[in-house]
């Protein structure tokens, strides 16, 4: 078989799984909202501040999941199965301690994380009870989390696919037998909702974890071989990891920013931001394989120490990207339409939701890359610091500025404050791409540390 099609099997292997997972969770989350939301506006209100209070474990886990994937694919290209089992260890320790403890303190108070986001009296007593049973999957998550990315660094990811698959089913299920009360079972209305999601996170964690121990997959070893880490490879992973962390946070500060943009412009202009999010958060989900494939595959050349062919897969990867994303945008284009029209609003509404998704549309692409270049590439090969830098600076001192002028001083409609933030992701991907052809953030974040270790 040539290079070439090692390398597309290879995308196919790791990139559909993670599509596909991605997809599930969507749907999980979509059914999640649409079987409270017969429940009432309390009780969807109450869902909505729990998942923002979700969101910020959410984050840190992401990132320290994203430090244990880099080193994890270096370690498997090296042929290094026993400090990859290391680093999964130590996302462990730190993705127990943190997990553990937020658990603890949301369990002990919701009302009062519940309180830092709203101040409606109805929202906190109905829905502290759903955060207080849902904060007990906290650990559960961290450990799906760690399992999960461990399995797609080494180019496992069918594995998590098909435990997502179990999940979301169960979880259907045990929401339509407990939020309605149906088969016997008593109608718990939003308390069931969290026990159904609770359930299904804790049998997805054991799930993953006996599919790595029933079929001998990487990570299946003894806790005295899991927990036993090295101090260099503590050290340099927390110096490569932290810049993580940060960039997810400003990430998620970044959104929190202008989701306040589009709000304060007028009700009918958030209503049609808002309505556009369930089709960006597909796109992105259905390229989402393609980031992931490209942190495994080049890591796993710059962990064997094989630079040049690191260098061709991330052209590749961005090529590819760049190529479906546009024909994913021009079908989202010509569809807009289509798909605005599926929800009843005014004819205002309409409008400028279409002239929103075909914005998107246009700016797909430069979103796919930049998630591809700096979620994939540049983070594979340890270069999170330039990542961290890249993004701060074109959310907070392009896009975030841009839209707060456009929108408060210029007074210009949403699309187009829409259309000039979307420029901030042009600008990144001119410092990505330049990145990646200046070849300085291609090292072998593990060679030193297999030879310390010997």
């Amino acid at each position: 078989m040539s290079e070439k099609e090692n390398f597309y099997k290879s995308v196919y292997k790791i990139a559909v799984p993670v599509t596909l997972q991605s997809l599930l969770m969507a749907l999980l989350n979509l059914t999640d909202q649409l079987m409270v939301g017969q429940l009432g506006d309390v009780a969807i209100a109450s869902v909505g501040m729990s998942t923002k209070i979700y969101g910020i474990i959410a984050v840190v886990l992401a990132g320290l999941s994203t430090g244990v994937s880099i080193y994890a694919a270096q370690f498997w290209g090296n042929k290094d199965s026993k400090s990859v089992s290391q680093v999964l260890g130590l996302g462990l320790i730190v993705g127990f301690a943190f997990s553990f403890l937020f658990s603890a303190a949301v369990f002990i108070d919701s009302p009062l994380f519940l309180s830092m986001f709203t101040t409606d009296a109805n929202v906190i007593d109905n829905g502290y009870i759903f955060l207080q049973i849902m904060s007990i999957g906290f650990v559960p998550v961290m450990l799906t989390m760690m399992y999960s990315a461990i399995l797609r660094s080494t180019g496992h990811a069918k594995w998590p696919m098909y435990v997502s698959l179990i999940a979301v089913v169960l979880n259907i299920i045990l929401n339509y037998v407990l939020i309605y009360g149906n088969f016997g079972a008593p109608a718990l209305g939003l308390k069931g909702a969290a026990i159904a999601t609770l359930i299904s996170r804790v049998i997805e964690c054991l799930l993953i974890i006996g599919a790595v121990y029933r079929y001998r997959l990487p990570g299946a070893v003894g806790l005295k071989n899991l927990f036993i880490i090295p101090k260099p490879l503590i050290r340099k992973f927390f110096g490569t990891t932290y810049p993580l962390l940060l960039t997810e946070l400003i990430w998620v500060l970044g959104e929190t920013a202008y989701a306040i943009i589009y709000s304060r412009m007028g009700t009918m202009e958030m209503t049609a931001m808002t309505i556009t999010f369930p089709l960006q958060g597909l796109c992105i989900g259905l390229l989402s394989g393609l980031a992931s494939a490209a942190g495994v595959l080049v890591g796993n050349r710059l962990g064997a120490n094989e630079t040049d062919i690191a260098l061709d897969h991330a052209k590749k990867f961005i090529r590819l990207g760049i190529i479906i994303s546009l024909i994913v945008g021009v079908i989202i284009a010509a569809g807009s339409r289509l798909y605005v029209s599926a929800f009843n609003i005014s004819e205002d509404a309409k409008q400028m939701s279409i002239y929103i998704v075909i914005v998107f549309a246009g700016f797909l692409w430069a979103k796919v890359s930049n998630m591809i270049i700096a979620g994939g590439i540049l983070n594979s090969g340890g270069d999170s610091k330039f990542v961290f830098s890249m993004e701060s600076t074109a959310t907070w001192l392009i896009g975030v500025p841009s839209g707060l002028l456009l929108s408060y001083v210029w007074k210009q409609p949403v699309y187009l404050v829409y259309l000039v933030i979307s420029l901030e992701e042009v600008v990144r991907f001119g410092f990505g791409y330049a990145r990646i052809y200046s070849r300085k953030w291609m090292r072998n974040l593990v060679n030193d540390l297999a030879e310390k270790a010997m």
